[in-house]
């Protein structure tokens, strides 16, 4: 198990800062499933042998509310490791919630009962100048008690939270991150690089390829069930966001901006979960406006959306049945959508194809020559490297002045600059005196050499340590949580989603 996490390690350390947004738009929500979801009544399948119910998910998500309330999000973010929609985040935290309750049992995780009391008196939620404060104990208590839980509730949610401590303790001492490991991270990306570049332009390779008649429709007969008009829709959409000056905030600070816009989204989004076609009455009632796309393709949506992907994402998961979203949580804020129309793909004539199948074809040919030239170039490189020349000297030779950009370490390296993000998108990490492969980039490829790395600043990596260890450290903790249980659904069952 710990080598899959090390195989990961990538994902896990590209990550410098964690910060822990409350998920109110997914889980803040003490009513049944939405629309479409996995139905109201029946048994969803098994766990260990316990046959999991519609009522069971739906007693634990108004449980998982509590946790909210509580602020015991790590129940959430851990638990909930599947899913796109809510009702399958909902589902997949409700499987690994029985698992992790069958580990503490089979493990002696469990707490105490006092052990449960002390952790509820030290929650954030109940204190008032650093202690216990019974009052706000109490007015939570009453606020439950108007959704159908009680005190019993918040017992049963701490307790989960504290077998999760505990399973977490267990695993922790195989989950430390080696400091080998983040140092030769912190090396790749913050040492400066001296390179050499071979650039392939796509532009020099399409001057001289023709494409003939014959070619077009020889691809058009082969491929033409595939040549697709793209399908196209319209949707209506309601955002709760942050505002200009808002936009910025990290934090605390960002966390309390979005608080109030989750909610009000949440009170938005509750009315439509019998009644997803009061879409319009409910945006008027709350003096929400609401604004319209026009037909777009999921590839090219419409200017109103394009700058939040998961809208066009679940727009396109919208059906004339379930035509009202759930919450989507966007990069600065909340968006509620409905389905208006759909303008369905159809096939396409050899005449409307006739564009598609020129590009594709001039692409395919255009790589294919980069390809071999590339190829046909690194093999005199490599001959030429074996009989004394250097790199630079051997690619002159072989016909192409490589470009010598000046040292750039890749955190500080320009977004837009085309060799760093090439780098960067292919995960290329290279030694002194080695090449990469062909990496593609928007204007053609290119081979990628390094000559050398700047020496390491003993001084700035120990500050860099001390600051940003502990934080990945933690993630990296947390995802041997996440691995042990994938392993455990293995054995236990996987959730239906």
């Amino acid at each position: 198990m710990l080598e899959t996490i090390r195989k990961r390690q990538r994902a896990l350390l590209t990550i410098i800062t964690v910060v822990v947004i409350v998920a109110f738009a997914w889980f803040y929500n003490p009513a049944t499933f939405r629309r479409g979801g996995m139905g109201m009544t029946g048994q969803l399948g098994k766990v260990n042998g316990h046959v999991v119910t519609i009522e069971e998910v739906q007693k634990l998500e108004r449980d998982l509310n509590v946790a909210m309330q509580l602020g015991l999000y790590d129940l959430p973010s851990q638990l909930a490791t599947d899913g796109r929609s809510r009702d399958e985040q909902v589902v997949s935290y409700v499987w690994n919630l029985f698992i992790l309750r069958d580990a503490a049992a089979r493990l002696a995780l469990d707490p105490t009962p006092d052990q449960v009391k002390d952790a509820e008196k030290k929650l954030a939620a109940f204190q008032t100048n650093g202690q216990f404060d019974g009052s706000k104990y109490q007015k939570l208590v009453e606020t439950l008690r108007g959704g159908g839980l009680s005190a019993a509730d918040i017992d049963t949610v701490v307790t989960d939270n504290l077998r999760l401590q505990n399973l977490n303790s267990l695993l922790r001492p195989v989950a430390q991150l080696p400091e080998a490991m983040f140092k030769r991270e912190y090396e790749f990306a913050n040492l400066k690089m001296h390179i050499a570049v071979i650039a392939f332009k796509r532009a020099d390779f399409e001057k001289g390829i023709q494409i003939t008649d014959a070619e077009i429709k020889k691809y058009y007969d082969d491929q033409k069930d595939h040549l697709q008009s793209p399908e196209k829709r319209k949707i209506a959409l309601v955002s709760f966001t942050l505002k200009d000056d808002q936009k910025n905030l990290t934090g605390d600070k960002r966390n309390e901006a979005i608080r109030p816009l989750a909610e009000q989204v949440e009170a938005f989004a509750q009315p439509l979960l019998d009644k997803p076609s009061e879409f319009e009455k409910v945006a008027q009632q709350k003096e929400v406006p609401v604004l319209t796309t026009g037909l777009f393709t999921e590839n090219q949506p419409d200017p109103l959306i394009s700058a939040d992907p998961a809208i066009t994402r679940e727009a396109f998961n919208l059906t004339k049945e379930n035509p009202v979203s759930d919450v989507i949580q966007g990069e600065n804020g909340f968006y509620i959508i409905k389905l208006v129309q759909i303008e369905p793909s159809h096939p396409l004539t050899l005449e409307q194809a006739k564009d598609q199948i020129v590009s594709a074809l001039k692409q395919e040919k255009t790589t294919a020559a980069i390809d071999a030239k590339a190829k046909e170039v690194e093999h005199k490189i490599a001959d030429d490297t074996k009989g004394g020349l250097d790199f630079v000297q051997a690619a002159e030779k072989a016909g192409y002045k490589p470009e010598l950009p000046p040292p750039f370490a890749l955190s500080e390296a320009n977004a837009s600059d085309p060799v760093a993000h090439a780098l960067v998108a292919n995960r290329v990490e290279l030694e002194p005196g080695e090449t990469s492969r062909l990496l593609q980039d928007a204007d053609g490829a290119m081979l990628v050499h390094l000559v050398g790395r700047d020496p390491l600043d003993p001084a700035r990596y120990e500050e860099e340590k001390k600051q940003k260890y502990p934080l990945l450290d933690e993630r990296f903790a947390s995802g041997i949580t996440r691995e042990w249980l994938r392993v455990e659904q293995q054995k236990a069952g996987r959730p239906p989603i």
